[in-house]
């Protein structure tokens, strides 16, 4: 990532660093996470410190910790896969957080970043049907319902339930629309 990192003054999106990975694996054992994740429930530091390390190699794929822009705690995890200008996002948000509007936040600084500085037309993101939170922060973020994009998806040996959103650069409701 050349550009600065993502800031609204309330978050901000900075690269993962291998003292992050403890705290990735500590949080992806949530209950919620493991239910509307793809995390394995058996992830450890090391693997998260591999896929910090490995973040730097593909420029497919972004990675990022959200924190708290005053006090450096870490938040969450967003991330980004990007092709044909194209990218679809993925996120969760610490358990002790939950409920403050970071998923929100994130996903709209990510998507204006990438927008920005990746020249992608198309962000797209799919949750899990049941997860209401991850839905509504995708729509207050201005990420609109593309049921074309709904599909059964195997997630840890069990197939689940999606529901798919969009967004397209410039359009109404777009981070860097000029409404």
């Amino acid at each position: 990532m050349d550009a600065p990192h993502p800031c609204d003054g309330t978050i901000v999106l900075r690269p993962w660093a291998p003292s992050d990975a403890e705290w990735y694996a500590r949080c992806a054992r949530d209950v919620e996470i493991q239910r509307f994740t793809t995390d394995a429930s058996n992830l450890t530091a090391a693997d998260v410190a591999a896929a910090i390390s490995a973040l730097s190699t593909d420029p497919r794929h972004e990675g990022f910790l959200i924190s708290d822009a005053r006090t450096g705690a870490r938040l969450g995890n967003i991330a980004l896969d990007h092709a044909d200008r194209t990218g679809e996002i993925s996120y969760w948000v610490a358990a002790e957080v939950r409920g403050r509007g970071v998923a929100r936040r994130a996903i709209t600084l990510l998507t204006r970043w990438a927008f920005a500085h990746l020249d992608l037309q198309v962000m797209r993101l799919w949750t899990h049907a049941d997860n209401a939170a991850s839905r509504a922060a995708a729509e207050r973020a201005g990420f609109i319902r593309d049921p074309s994009g709904d599909q059964l998806r195997e997630v840890k040996g069990e197939m689940w339930p999606t529901v798919a959103y969009e967004l397209h650069r410039g359009r109404a409701g777009s981070p860097d629309s000029t409404r």
